[in-house]
């Protein structure tokens, strides 16, 4: 993958990786039709949380690198662009997607966390076991003519902290929560990056460098939850770079039910 280098024989994330309340980007400037629910049916499997990375334009996976990032430790704190490839303050996992000719466009997931001999934040590449992760190249519904979606199982993300040599377990239970290492709330931002691994933009509605913003959603519910960015938002001069909006879905086991919020992951608090 073309997002990630070596340090210290360590993976490290480099190019790849509202309303200002949220209220400001729920279903301004656009008309908001939300996910799509069949009748008689669930959106995502049990276990599953579905993701919408909905942008201006036509996906361009060979010129920018599209990243979901998530915050499971529950302190309620918003990841944001700043703590790309610096403290990765709030970062706990991130999907990556795209990032130029003859590199795979399909998902990969990096964790983050603090060296144990250093306390410096490093990324980990994390194996995706078979079956565990559902990736589409566009958004299957009338409320967004651009963008792409994942499906995956929540324990990918129920992960411990990994050594600075060791590989990160993959729960086999698929049907997360409860969790045993983070919390059921999660905070998720959305960036683009260019070819350079530079921020192009955000969630928020000032670009990659706003701050304003904060999205959450409880995995433990199955109620959908969305932000969408106001026409009068910044806009991008590529419009496969211009993020217009975010929906996600859960299906808790046994339907929607409050989970544990157990000891977060140790993140980087500097």
């Amino acid at each position: 993958m073309r997002t990630v280098a070596k340090e210290n024989g360590v993976r490290r994330l480099v190019p790849a990786v509202v309303v200002a309340a949220m209220i400001a980007l729920s279903g301004c400037g656009r008309q908001v039709t939300g996910l799509d629910l069949p009748s008689g049916s669930t959106i995502a499997p049990v276990g599953d949380s579905l993701i919408r990375f909905e942008t201006a334009g036509p996906l361009d996976f060979q010129n920018f690198t599209y990243v979901i990032v998530f915050n499971t430790s529950g302190n309620n704190q918003q990841p944001y662009a700043q703590g790309l490839n610096t403290d990765f303050k709030n970062w706990s996992a991130f999907f990556v997607v795209g990032g130029g000719a003859g590199f795979a466009n399909n998902p990969q997931l990096e964790q983050v966390y603090q060296d144990p001999s250093s306390g410096t934040p490093r990324t980990f590449n994390v194996p995706i076991p078979a079956g565990t992760l559902s990736f589409q190249p566009t958004v299957p519904t009338a409320s967004a003519a651009n963008g792409f979606q994942i499906t995956f199982n929540n324990c990918l993300l129920d992960l411990a902290p990994p050594t600075s040599t060791g590989t990160p377990v993959v729960s086999s239970n698929r049907t997360c929560p409860p969790y045993t290492q983070i919390a059921t709330y999660w905070n998720v931002s959305l960036f683009t990056l260019d070819r350079n691994g530079s921020p192009v933009d955000s969630l928020g509605v000032n670009g990659p460098s706003d701050t304003s913003y904060r999205f959450q959603y409880d995995t433990a519910s199955d109620t959908p939850q969305n932000a969408f960015k106001p026409a009068s938002g910044s806009t991008v001069q590529n419009p496969s770079a211009q993020i217009t909006g975010i929906e996600t879905f859960a299906t808790p086991q046994n339907g929607a039910v409050s989970a544990p919020s157990p000891t977060p992951t140790p993140a980087p608090t500097h």
